[in-house]
């Protein structure tokens, strides 16, 4: 005996609760990514120290490479001119906004209260984890400074850094520790450049930058 066929209507019914169906599992939020969130850590408990004449703010602005969150590394043993970044971890902020908030902490700013102070501006060219092999990476920091006279913003003296640190770990904890450490070496360089300027003026002409920052 032939078994009966199923009706049109049963057939249409059930191609549209098909496409009913899928249209549903592909309307499913989707879950976000996870990743870890970096940042520099609490402060260190030295307070910031105070240069011979008073520095109005720090400014740090970063190469447009460096204009994101991502975690970036180069494996310089293999691709020397791909910059790559972690998948699973990123920082707080842009790394210009984390190299200001710890230049801020390691270097008293707002003394003058008003214009009639320098300025200091940092372009920040590099700030990235190298690996020289598999196992063996560094953190790499780059940059540039520039001390602005008050009103005019004439540049009273500028010089380049270039840091790297040893990671002690070859993953994206290491280079965290690897950049932290090369943006307080930064901190450290920028703080004796701007303090030799001061005293190299006053012993050289007599005139320390005291005069030229509007104390």
């Amino acid at each position: 005996m032939a078994q009966p066929r199923p009706s049109r209507f049963l057939m249409a019914s059930a191609g549209m609760l098909a496409v009913a169906l899928l249209a549903a599992c592909t309307g499913l939020p989707k879950v976000a990514p996870t990743y870890a969130v970096h940042d520099f850590g609490a402060p260190d408990p030295v307070a910031a120290r105070s240069l011979g004449f008073p520095l109005r703010n720090i400014e740090v602005v970063a190469a447009p490479w460096l204009a994101s969150t991502a975690m970036q590394y180069r494996l310089a043993y293999a691709q020397a001119t791909r910059r790559q970044g972690y998948v699973e971890s990123r920082w707080a902020a842009q790394p210009a906004q984390l190299v200001e908030l710890a230049l801020k902490r390691a270097i008293r700013t707002g003394e003058a209260g008003v214009a009639g102070a320098c300025r200091l501006r940092v372009e920040l060219d590099e700030f990235v984890q190298v690996f020289d092999r598999e196992t063996t990476s560094r953190g790499v920091v780059e940059a540039r400074a520039v001390l602005l006279a008050p009103r005019t913003d004439q540049i009273v003296a500028s010089r380049s850094f270039s840091l790297a640190q040893p990671a002690p770990s070859a993953d994206a904890l290491g280079g965290v520790s690897a950049l932290r450490g090369g943006v307080q070496g930064l901190g450290g360089e920028l703080f004796g450049w701007l303090d030799a300027l001061d005293r190299e003026g006053a012993a050289r002409s007599g005139s320390s930058l005291r005069s030229r920052c509007g104390a």
